[in-house]
């Protein structure tokens, strides 16, 4: 392909080669044709299908070769054994771009997967970008373009749509033309054998008539793709997304308590803060928050005023707000008094402004560009209930008419049914986004708050970290690996690898009898702790194998038995750490996203408790800093109740050390650092207890 960028031929080329195309009505193939036709394509428009003749007044050309220029995309629809060969003449005629849409690949079971992965190697062997298979291709509702078999097509809007379901392509756009929601592009991505959501989202970057960018995944097989992606293009259009598939189990956990916590949710929910991302969890919250983001300025703060002329949803509302994040904006006096002059006599004029049962329909115009004006709020909700002495439509004409000249996002909420289906598309055509329920309404307002904080929070690039030992690290690596593969290290070993990345251990070694734990004891100097070493002992104070404050050698030589199951194992002499903060920092390597990091509370209950955060690793000191606050483990860290802030800069330091580790070491599968015991500000943070789990494998994004 050449330099110009991917969105060109796949929206905007230069003819289109339909293969497969059928003269029956009822083949998905005719409908495509059709479609190209009826929905206005400017270009030239190329049935193929070696019977020749005649379709929908357009002459068949019997191969792909036989087609004149310019043609630039083909859209291949026959069955799934005669694509590859389909492919393949594209890729001898020169074509650079081919939408799959036939089925019958991966989806169905083996034999389509290996007729998948040769598609994959044609289209690399011929440089063609390839759409699909197993999907419904694309749209584009300004230009137009329309090459999938769906029976209509959006309005003109600014959503874009990144799909893997056509199915949920189809659904949408019947949802948006009946509500006048309009969109920009859609691209059906199906099996993603080349292009794929990374692909889909930068196609709508530098698109004009693209405002927001709506994503629905249900897999991302190169995570850290992904979020390069998305990373950068959230700062000029936000993006929404929606994924399925976050709650299956997957390989089941290891023995750490890492392992134990993070899951599929987790490493998603990192990604997408690092890339940048709007979560959703609905395909209705995806349209609530994507109909703002579309339609609606971005806010300067988070105080909402709530126009009604019913209480009972402004209470719902101003509930809803508050779970956003969202507050109840203080309306002025000076507001207040030209209020007055507005709305009926009684109306409640704090916040919510309640006009009760009977406002004329310009009352909510006259009000909403008042309240607009008020420096107090940020942004406007106007809600209404259909009544007998108020005609909705006039109504919601007046809140289209407060959009005029409004330098402030507004939302309309309809609280109703049979009598708003009118009011419904003149709302959302006007560019008021309408909601049927409250707590809608303040999700919408909220994702503008939250896109408005994601555009400006600082860059979270990371910064490699230089001053480690990456030599002594590789070493270690090895030679475990050597000595018994796939596994636990040993506790000496974990320490001195985390070590060798200047994460702060204390002294320690491993004793195999009383005297030399008594020897070990004092070149460590007392007091020490004595923990038992033993491939299958998880939690060691469960089993007795645990002995803290040890002062002096009597002490030590009573406790070896005891913790070594009568000697049955070894033991860790340690240094013992005075008395501090006990949390846990831990890393696992996700199949998707590479290796993530978790921070909480630590001690014998983090899995209890589930105080924990997740990142992507590596990580920056500032997205660190904000992992630690995130928990109730950090805001202890700052101080509470009187007590000395903690040496939170010692334990961003670590954090962001161990994210270079586990990034730099893909043998590194999980660990943990529990616990991680941090002293007051200026006395530093000290690894106590490392596991670290080792494997074969290279993660996603190694």
């Amino acid at each position: 392909m050449t330099n110009e960028p991917l969105e060109r031929y796949f929206f905007n080329p230069q003819g289109i080669a339909v293969i497969g195309a059928s003269s029956d009505p009822t083949k998905l193939s005719y409908g495509v044709v059709r479609n190209l036709i009826t929905h206005g394509y400017r270009g030239l428009i190329y049935p193929v299908n070696p019977k020749g003749g005649e379709i929908q007044g357009l002459p068949v050309y019997r191969s792909i070769a036989e087609v004149p220029d310019p043609v630039e995309l083909a859209v291949i629809m026959v069955r799934a054994e005669a694509v590859a060969e389909a492919l393949r003449a594209c890729g001898e005629r020169g074509l650079k771009a081919v939408i799959v849409i036939s089925g019958g690949f991966r989806e169905v079971g083996p034999e389509g997967a290996a007729l998948e992965a040769a598609l994959k190697d044609i289209a690399a062997q011929y440089g063609i970008r390839l759409i699909g298979p197993n999907c419904v291709g694309v749209m584009d509702a300004h230009l137009p373009l329309d090459t999938t078999f769906i029976t209509m097509m959006p309005e003109p809007g600014h959503i874009a749509f990144v799909s893997h379901s056509g199915a949920i392509c189809g659904g949408s756009i019947d949802w948006a033309r009946s509500v006048g929601v309009g969109y920009s592009r859609i691209a059906s991505l199906g099996n993603q054998v080349d292009v794929d959501i990374a692909d889909g989202i930068r196609m709508m970057k530098d698109d004009p008539n693209t405002h927001v960018i709506s994503v629905y995944a249900e897999g991302l097989p190169d995570g850290r793709r992904f979020v390069e992606a998305a990373a950068s293009v959230y700062r000029t259009k936000p993006i929404v997304m929606l994924k399925a598939g976050l709650t299956a189990a997957g390989v089941q956990a290891v023995a750490s308590h890492t392992g134990a916590l993070a899951g599929n949710n987790d490493a998603y929910r990192a990604a997408c803060h690092r890339a940048g991302v709007v979560m959703v969890h609905s395909l209705q919250e995806q349209n609530d928050v994507a109909m703002a983001l579309a339609t609606q300025p971005l806010p300067h703060g988070n105080r909402v005023a709530l126009l009604t002329n019913a209480g009972g949803p402004a209470a719902l509302a101003a509930d809803a707000l508050d779970r956003q994040g969202l507050v109840m904006a203080p309306i002025s006096a000076a507001t207040q008094e030209r209020l007055k002059a507005v709305t009926p006599p009684g109306t409640q004029l704090g916040n919510p402004i309640d006009m009760l049962g009977g406002p004329r329909p310009e009352m909510y115009s006259a009000a909403g560009k008042i309240l607009l004006e008020d420096p107090n709020v940020d942004m406007l909700m106007m809600l209404f209930v259909p009544q007998a002495i108020t005609p909705v439509n006039e109504v919601v004409q007046s809140m289209v008419a407060t959009r005029v000249g409004a330098t402030k996002p507004l939302v309309a909420c309809l609280v109703g049914g049979e009598s708003l289906n009118e009011a419904i598309y003149t709302l959302n055509r006007g560019g008021v986004p309408y909601y049927r329920d409250p707590n809608r309404a303040a999700r919408a307002l909220g994702g503008l708050w939250e896109y408005r904080w994601l555009r400006e929070r600082p860059d979270l690039t990371p910064t490699p970290i230089t001053d480690v030992d990456r030599a002594t690290v590789q070493a270690l690596l090895d030679a475990a690996w050597a000595q018994g593969g796939a596994g636990f290290l040993d506790a000496d070993t974990a320490a001195r690898v985390v070590g060798a990345y200047k994460v702060p251990v204390p002294f320690s070694g491993l004793a195999a009898t009383a005297d030399e734990a008594v020897a070990l004891a004092k070149k460590a100097g007392y007091p020490v702790v004595l923990k038992r070493i033993a491939a299958d002992v998880i939690h060691k104070a469960d089993v007795g194998g645990l002995a803290l404050d040890l002062r002096d050698a009597n002490a030590v030589r009573a406790a070896f038995g005891r913790v070594t199951d009568g000697g049955r194992t070894c033991a860790m002499v340690q240094r013992m750490i005075p008395a501090g903060h006990e949390v846990i920092l831990g890393a696992k390597r996700d199949a998707q996203f590479g290796p993530q990091l978790m921070f909480g509370m630590g001690g014998l209950y983090v899995e209890i408790l589930r105080d924990v955060a997740f990142r992507l690793a590596p990580i920056s000191a500032e997205d660190a800093r904000g992992m630690v606050a995130e928990t109730a483990a950090g805001r202890i860290l700052e101080g509470v109740r009187g007590a000395p802030p903690a040496d939170i800069s010692a334990v961003v330091d670590i954090v962001q050390r161990v994210g270079q580790l586990v990034s730099d070491f893909p043998r590194i599968a999980e660990m943990d650092i529990n616990p991680l015991i941090v002293g007051q500000t200026g006395s530093g943070a000290w690894a106590v207890d490392v596991r670290i789990r080792i494997d074969g494998g290279l993660g996603i994004g190694d």
